[in-house]
C-alpha cells in the first residue's frame, strides 16, 4: 500500500476519539485538588501541581460530585486518543547484530548512506565543524523504547527516563506490531542521537543525551493526562529540547456523548499549560504538525495537539522523489503528500519521507535491493527482538520532528544552554527559505539547516 492510501487511513484513525475508553478517568483542574477528589469519592492517579491539575478516577457520579467541591476550576474527560496513526507508514525492516562489528576507528556506520535526511539538513557539515551534540539533552516523548539497542544504549540517560503509562518503558509486540520491530519511539530517538559507533545509523546529534519518556502505549494510544504528565516530567529534568513526534486530533466543536466544545478547548488549554511550563523551565518543545494533509489556515474545526499549543514548534515533512536513482542530484525538499500545512501552523520543515515515486522497479543502494520508493522514506532505529537490533524505513511528520530536534541539539552544543525562544530563533533564522519567500504555508520559515544553526 502506497503512502496516499496510508495517509487517508491516518486521517480516519486520528479523528476516531474513543472517549469512553477512559470513561472513569478525569483531569481535575485547580489548586490542591486531592482533598476535593477524595471528598467526591474518587482517587488521585497522577499529581501535576506545576500546571494545577490531578488525574483522578471515579464512579458514575464522580464528575458531578467533584465539580461541586471548593477550589475546583474544571473537570475534564481524560480522553484516550490515537496520538500515532493506526495505519503506520513503515516498511522493510533490516536486522543487524546487537554486538557492533569491529570496524576500524573513524569508519562510517554501516547504514549511514541510507540517511538522505542528513544531507538535506547538512548534519555532516556541522560535525566537521566540531559540533555533534555534546552537552545537549533531548527528551523524547513517545511510545516504548528498546534501551538495549546498540545505537541507543549509550545515548539514553536512565536517571531522567520515565514511563507515564504504567505499561513499562520497554517497547514490545502489540496489536499494531506483532513483530515488536516497528518501534515508533526508537525510530524518532535514533534519528536524533543514534551513536556514531560503527554500526547501523547515526543520529543528527550523535553525542547528545536522551531522556526517554513513555507517554503512549505501545500501540500508539494514550491519554491527555499521561501526555501532559510526560511534558511536565521532561521539563523538570532540565532538558534543552522536548521532541514530540505525536499528535492527538480532537474536534473544536466536540463529539456528542464523548466531549463538548468547551471540554475540547479546555483539553487544548491543559496541553498548552504543560508546554508553557516546559518553555518556562527552559525546554523548546518541538512537535509534528500532523499527517492529515490539511490546510490549518482553513480547517478551523480540528485541534491538533500539542502542535497547536502556543510555544510549540510545529514541523512539516519534506521528501525526495526517486532519490535512489540519483542520490547526488535529486531534490530533497518536496512537501510530503500527507503533511499538514498552513502559515498559521508550520514553524519549519524537515525530512519526513514519502512514497510518491510512481515507478514499480527496484533500486539498489547501500547493498540493499528494495522498491525504489522505499529509499525515499526515513531510515532509522527499530526495536530489539531476540539477538537482533532492527532498523526500518518510515515516513511522517513524526520523522521530520526528530531531524529538527537533532539540529537544535547541535545548536546547543555550539552555544550552550539558552532560552527556548533563542533556540527557536536560531532554527528559524537559519532555515533555508523554500517555496514562497518568507513564512510559507508548506515550509514555515524553511527547511532546517544545521550549518546555519551553529553559525548565527
Amino acid at each position: 500500500m502506497r503512502l496516499s492510501t496510508l495517509a487517508a487511513a491516518a486521517l480516519a484513525t486520528a479523528l476516531s476519539v474513543p472517549g469512553a475508553a477512559l470513561a472513569a478517568s478525569f483531569v481535575v483542574m485547580g489548586a490542591n485538588m486531592e482533598a476535593a477528589v477524595v471528598a467526591a469519592g474518587g482517587s488521585v492517579t497522577k499529581r501535576l501541581p506545576a500546571i494545577g491539575a490531578v488525574v483522578a478516577e471515579g464512579g458514575a457520579n464522580f464528575k458531578a460530585a467533584v465539580g461541586k467541591q471548593a477550589g475546583v476550576q474544571d473537570v475534564l474527560p481524560n480522553l484516550n486518543v490515537r496520538w500515532q496513526p493506526k495505519t503506520r507508514i513503515h516498511t522493510q525492516a533490516v536486522a543487524e547484530a546487537v554486538d557492533p562489528p569491529n570496524n576500524p576507528p573513524g569508519s562510517i556506520d554501516s547504514r549511514f548512506n541510507l540517511q538522505w535526511g542528513h544531507t538535506a539538513v547538512k548534519a555532516v557539515h556541522a560535525w566537521n565543524a566540531g559540533y555533534t551534540g555534546t552537552g545537549a539533552r533531548v527528551a523524547v516523548l513517545d511510545g516504548g523504547f528498546s534501551v538495549d539497542h546498540p545505537d541507543i544504549a549509550t545515548q539514553y540517560d536512565p536517571t531522567c527516563s520515565a514511563d507515564m503509562t504504567g505499561e513499562g518503558l520497554a517497547y514490545g509486540p502489540n496489536s499494531d506490531d506483532p513483530t515488536g520491530i516497528f518501534s515508533h519511539g526508537m525510530h524518532t530517538a535514533g534519528t536524533i542521537a543514534a551513536a556514531f559507533n560503527g554500526t547501523g545509523t547515526i543520529g543528527v546529534a550523535p553525542s547528545a543525551k536522551l531522556c526517554l519518556v513513555k507517554v503512549l502505549f505501545n500501540y500508539g494510544s494514550g491519554s491527555f493526562g499521561d501526555v501532559a504528565a510526560g511534558i511536565v516530567h521532561a521539563a523538570d529534568q532540565g532538558v534543552d529540547v522536548i521532541s514530540m513526534s505525536l499528535g492527538g486530533a480532537i474536534y473544536k466543536s466536540g463529539v456528542p456523548g464523548e466531549y463538548t466544545a468547551r471540554e475540547a478547548n479546555e483539553l487544548k488549554n491543559l496541553i498548552a499549560k504543560a508546554v508553557a511550563y516546559a518553555h518556562q523551565k527552559g525546554a523548546l518543545v518541538i512537535t509534528s504538525a500532523g499527517n492529515e494533509g490539511i490546510n490549518g489556515d482553513k480547517d478551523k474545526n480540528l485541534i491538533h495537539l500539542p502542535s497547536d499549543a502556543p510555544h510549540a514548534m510545529s514541523v512539516s515533512a519534506t521528501a525526495p522523489i526517486g532519490w535512489a536513482l540519483d542520490p547526488n542530484g535529486t531534490f530533497l525538499d518536496n512537501l510530503a503528500s500527507y503533511s499538514n500545512y498552513g502559515r498559521s501552523v508550520i514553524s519549519v520543515a524537515a525530512p519526513g519521507g514519502d512514497a510518491a515515486y510512481p515507478g514499480n522497479e527496484n533500486c539498489t543502494l547501500g547493498g540493499l535491493v528494495r522498491p525504489c520508493y522505499v529509499f525515499d522514506l526515513v531510515f532509522s532505529t527499530g526495536g530489539v527482538v531476540g539477538p537482533n537490533a532492527y532498523y526500518y524505513w518510515s515516513a511522517g511528520t513524526s520523522m521530520a520532528t526528530p531531524h529538527v530536534s537533532g539540529v537544535a541539539a547541535l545548536a546547543v552544543s555550539r552555544y550552550g544552554r539558552m532560552h527556548p525562544a533563542q533556540l527557536r530563533s536560531l532554527l528559524e533564522r537559519g532555515a533555508d527559505d523554500l517555496g514562497q519567500p518568507g513564512n510559507d504555508p508548506a515550509y514555515g520559515a524553511g527547511r532546517v539547516n544545521a550549518v546555519n544553526a551553529i553559525s548565527r
